[in-house]
């Protein structure tokens, strides 16, 4: 188990990930029969695999994605402000808010992979880090995690370095705008959502 206290003054609070490594076996677990082949998608790795259900004892195909885990980066600047990327998202061809971030490369780790991709997608840095926990990608058919990071007064001190397929622009927005976007539906991902809210309730005891 991944397991962080975060050291802000006032903070409490102890942040850990539970990941498939850690996590808890049941007794009826299902089993894999036989495991597909791998298909190369670039960011993933495609595979099916025949599993049997426990429950019932029915065989299944299953699709299964593989990967590196992912980061995520709360920013805010010493004027509170959170930093806030505008990403054109593919699947629902839309612009969206999102905290910054992306997948950590091969043998680098998360901290190391928060740092660079808050610096490539918004030119911003940061001395104070803290973990604040995990999620999983979708457990639906992905093995991978996605962490999060809050980076404490966040300055821009370089210019972007955009992938191609990146179209990004940088906002800054005040934590008590960011806290209520929560349940106004201003956050359409999933994984910003987790860490924004992680953001903004560590941000209470600052």
């Amino acid at each position: 188990m991944l397991f962080c206290p975060s050291f802000l003054s006032r903070q409490t609070k102890m942040y850990f990930c539970q990941n498939k490594h850690t996590m808890p076996t049941t007794p009826n677990k299902w089993i894999t029969l036989e495991t597909g082949e791998t298909i190369d998608l670039k960011l993933f790795k495609a595979r099916f695999d025949k599993v049997r259900n426990p429950k019932n004892g029915a065989n299944l195909e299953i699709t299964m994605l593989t990967g590196n885990d992912s980061v995520n980066v709360f920013a805010i600047t010493k004027e509170k402000k959170v930093v806030l990327i505008d990403q054109y998202r593919f699947g629902i061809e839309s612009y969206i808010l999102e905290l910054p971030g992306g997948i950590v490369d091969d043998g680098e780790d998360h901290q190391q992979a928060a740092k660079r991709e808050l610096i490539e997608e918004t030119g911003y840095t940061a001395k104070e880090w803290h973990y604040v926990g995990c999620v999983a990608s979708n457990p639906v058919f992905m093995d991978s995690f996605i962490h999060h990071y809050v980076a404490v007064d966040a300055e821009k001190t370089r210019e972007t370095e955009l992938e191609e397929g990146e179209d990004i622009s940088v906002r800054q927005m005040s934590l008590e705008e960011v806290g209520k976007m929560l349940f106004t539906g201003g956050f359409l991902h999933p994984h910003t959502v987790s860490g924004v809210l992680r953001g903004v309730e560590m941000m209470k005891d600052v």
